[in-house]
């Protein structure tokens, strides 16, 4: 009996005036952003009228509200508090039939229901102990919104409407943001069945609006972008307010087989609803008009023999990229807001990835829907406007080869730079969390206010790229006198350089807008105006000057060209791998040697916080004593960075091979030729101890052999001399060490190898392995990480299907996962696989202007 009531609250189709325009159909083509065709659809518009006798009698509506009271709420909770009491006790509710229930959550397992199912006048009552407990809420640590969501579920009563508020500040991040999104899309799924509908509020730029939008989308509601309170009073509010007068009954519109995809649009109520399966919509009122946009993507062929109006520029068009956005279809919303040839919009939020970018990309989309004035002054073209800027990565190569002739404001990039990390000081730690400072400490030798341009970096595995800045310091005392420290371990050290990085791009997103900067060589500066990257006083720069001071601005370039090609990864792996494990051999051998110095001078140097490469080498930590106690009280917030790795199918990245004393101790013996000892603690800085020699271990029946193992075992039995197998010669020679070769053929042989010799081979060919690497990494991976990183989607030459870890695990027995890895996204190409998942990394959520990395 309570099902069919339910049932008759549900307006189907076709109870509902249903019919079509003269332009019920139109088509459009799906471009890329370097104006390239991906698809082809046909839209059918269908326009939807409510009928007076589908008005159901007014009966009680559920206002279920929940807020966030995470550890990074501490400093707007108190405000948050007092803007619910205001809301929740205004007189114009006196005749509202509305109950109302409040839940706060925090870390999981830490949810409350503060009260459930008061009616709206008991909470306005003068001294209401409900207002009471809205003045004890405090906030606590990190965030698990499915608890709350659950809750909220088990309070839903059948025939009842009830609305779900949603507020957010963070990320879903406890026990894990897949944990968290998993488990809220199948709370989403459940709800979908209620007579509820879920707006969600993302309350600042921390938020993870993509969540939220995504959730909200699903339960036929909206998602708003509250930049402060009074943003939040007004969501709430308006929730309210429509629950207290008439509501339409829901919307269920099937889609066929055929069709890809269908959008709800309703202008008067500002609401934006997609999904590829049914539609159902909770939430208008009885005079709001709506539109359902249903779409077949289709051939080539079909699309040129349909006769129907082309409609680039439409809402149809417009609301297929929103709902697309909300689903968090990033791609495919940004090729549909290119394919409207609306200039304007693709060229502010080509590169949106971030929360607030994506927020800010889905507010503009809203707006060129719902007025109509403002869309018409953005910019129309008859084809899409390609950024035809030079790219990021481009940039940096031109500038790295220039960087002789090009000095850089250092102010200027000091005091518009955002940390992207937790700040760290110098010094370490005491049992106690004091804080022991170094009793050293560095003094600039250029006071003026340029430096050098510096070199950049490009993260492995992370759309971040940093540039080192390179400056001379010198050595004094940390006390008052800040005597000079003028000479270590028989070297002058007044001349010392000090390296600080700066991150310029941070997983997707320019960190740094632009760069001021003098140039010296006309050559660099003919370059740089070629590629269109340099202004003088706000305007393209025209002539060369070297006492000028030029900006190149960083902020509108796109990260890697949108026609980019990116290369074969098969077998990248492989070869990587390989270098990494010999690499990590050498540097073991290394670890306390030096080409250089002598024991006793790496010794001092490393007193006086000097590296045996004659770096300044200061002890560091964090700034916070305690980082649990810094995320409650908000000075430390965390975010999700997209990590991207290339594997194999048998090893899922080079995270998963072992160090080289690791795998040493785990396969190997090292013992006394002479009395046959073998050492208890094996490492590869005793293999130049005389009478040192190596042989395989007998391994445990406990031990398994993994494909890691057998990676790794074939180069370490080669080095060791346990197995001619060439393979470490074959490495060696493909990156040019060569005299590394040598070396270990006459070791190999009997002849005598002096420890100094040994030592300038392995410096020298450890160089060479490093530089290798940096090459394959610049030239075929790093393009590849960026633009995954930029988009959270491949290329789209690169033709695979996403995979979760347990599809993976169940295909590749022998793969390894970490806890992050669980939880990611995986891509077969190839013979290869790339991992995409995220990592809960914190920072400094105060803002630090002129501050150094």
């Amino acid at each position: 009996m309570a099902r069919k009531a339910r049932k008759n609250n549900v307006v189907q189709s076709q109870n509902i005036n249903s019919k079509f325009t003269n332009n019920t159909r139109t088509k459009f083509t799906l471009y890329n952003f370097a104006g390239k065709e991906k698809a082809y659809y046909l839209v059918d518009r269908v326009n939807l009228e409510i009928k007076p006798g589908d008005i159901s009698q007014k009966a009680v509506a559920h206002s279920i509200i929940i807020i966030d009271r995470s550890g990074s709420m501490s400093c707007d909770i108190q405000a948050l508090k007092e803007t619910l009491i205001k809301l929740l006790t205004l007189d114009e509710y006196i005749n509202y039939q509305l109950v109302i229930t409040l839940i706060s959550y925090s870390s999981k397992g830490d949810v409350t229901c503060h009260f459930q199912r008061i009616p709206i006048q008991e909470v306005m009552k003068p001294s209401s102990p409900y207002v009471e407990e809205i003045k004890r809420i405090q906030a606590t640590y990190l965030t698990c919104i499915s608890q709350a969501m659950q809750m909220a579920k088990s309070l839903i009563q059948e025939g009842e409407l009830t609305a779900i508020t949603l507020h957010s500040d963070g990320y879903a991040n406890d026990t894990s943001p897949r944990a968290e999104a998993k488990a809220l899309e199948a709370i989403c799924e459940e709800l979908k069945s209620m007579d509820v509908f879920v707006n969600t509020i993302a309350y600042s730029n921390a938020s993870d609006f993509k969540l939220l939008s995504k959730i909200a989308n699903t339960v036929s509601g909206l998602c708003i972008q509250a930049g402060d309170v009074r943003e939040v009073y007004d969501a709430i509010y308006s929730t309210a307010k429509l629950l207290g007068g008439s509501v339409a009954p829901a919307i269920e519109e099937p889609l066929a087989a055929d069709y890809t995809y269908q959008v709800l649009l309703s202008t008067s109520a500002k609401k934006i609803n997609g999904t590829a399966g049914t539609l159902k919509i909770f939430g208008l009122k009885p005079d709001d008009k709506f539109i359902i946009y249903k779409y077949k993507q289709i051939t080539k062929e079909a699309y040129e023999q349909l006769n129907v109006p082309v409609a680039q520029n439409d809402e149809s068009v417009y609301a297929f990229a929103k709902a697309n956005l909300v689903e968090g279809n990033l791609n495919t919303a940004k090729y549909a807001i290119a394919s409207t040839f609306d200039a304007t919009l693709t060229e502010r939020h080509a590169k949106a990835l971030t929360n607030e970018q994506v927020a800010d990309f889905a507010q503009d989309i809203d707006i060129a829907l719902f007025y109509p004035n403002i869309l018409r002054e953005h910019e129309i073209l008859d084809k899409v406007k390609v950024n035809e800027s030079i790219s990021l990565l481009e940039l940096i190569k031109i500038l790295e080869e220039h960087n002789n002739s090009i000095i850089l404001n250092i102010q200027h990039l000091q005091n518009n730079y955002q940390r992207k990390g937790i700040k760290r000081v110098k010094g370490c730690r005491d049992g106690n969390g004091n804080l022991i400072k170094p009793w050293l400490k560095t003094e600039y030798i250029d006071k003026g206010g340029y430096v050098g341009m510096g070199s950049f970096e490009i993260n492995h595995n992370t759309a971040t790229i940093n540039m080192l800045i390179t400056r001379k310091v010198k050595l004094v005392k940390a006390d008052e006198d800040k005597t000079p420290i003028i000479e270590v371990a028989g070297l002058l050290v007044n001349d010392l350089a000090t390296f600080n990085n700066y991150t310029i791009v941070s997983d997707g997103e320019v960190n740094v807008k632009s760069l001021k900067v003098k140039i010296s060589s006309k050559k660099a500066f003919d370059v740089l105006k070629a590629k269109g990257v340099l202004e003088k006083d706000g305007s393209p720069a025209e002539e060369f000057d070297f006492r000028s001071e030029y900006t190149i601005k960083l902020e509108h370039l796109p990260l890697v060209p949108f026609d980019g090609q990116y290369s074969n990864i098969d077998g990248l792996f492989s070869e990587l791998g390989e270098i990494k494990v010999l690499s990590s051999i050498i540097s073991a051998h290394l670890k306390e040697e030096s080409d250089i110095f002598l024991a006793e001078q790496l010794e001092e140097l490393k007193k006086h916080y000097i590296s045996k490469n004659l770096y300044i080498n200061f002890p560091t930590t964090n700034e916070y004593n305690d980082i649990k106690e810094a995320l409650i009280n908000g000075t430390l917030d965390s975010r999700v960075s997209y990590k991207i790795d290339i594997g194999s199918k048998d090893i899922l990245n080079l995270s998963k091979l072992h160090s080289a004393n690791k795998f040493l101790d785990r396969m190997y013996q090292l013992y006394d030729k002479e009395t046959g000892e073998i050492f208890q603690k094996p490492s590869f800085d005793l293999a130049f101890n005389e009478n040192i020699a190596f042989r395989h271990k007998q391994l445990s029946s406990r031990t398994k052999i993994t494909k890691v193992d057998d990676f790794m075992k074939p180069i370490f039995d080669d080095f060791l001399g346990l197995a001619k197998n060439g393979k470490v010669t074959a490495i060696l020679e493909e990156v040019g060490a060569e005299s590394l070769v040598r070396v270990l053929q006459d070791k190999s042989n009997g002849e005598p190898v002096s420890k100094e010799e040994m030592v300038d081979a392995l410096t020298a060919a450890n160089s060479k392995l490093v530089a290798y690497v940096e090459r394959i990494y610049r030239d075929k991976i790093c393009p590849l990480v960026f633009y995954i990183g930029s988009t959270g989607l491949l290329p789209d030459e690169m033709d695979a299907v996403a995979s979760t870890a347990e599809e993976l695990a169940a295909k590749y027995l022998n793969l390894q996962f970490s806890k992050d890895e669980i939880e990611g996204t995986f891509f077969e190409v190839g013979e290869s696989i790339i991992s995409v998942y995220g990592k809960t990394e914190y920072y400094t959520k105060k803002v630090v202007i002129g501050v150094e990395e």
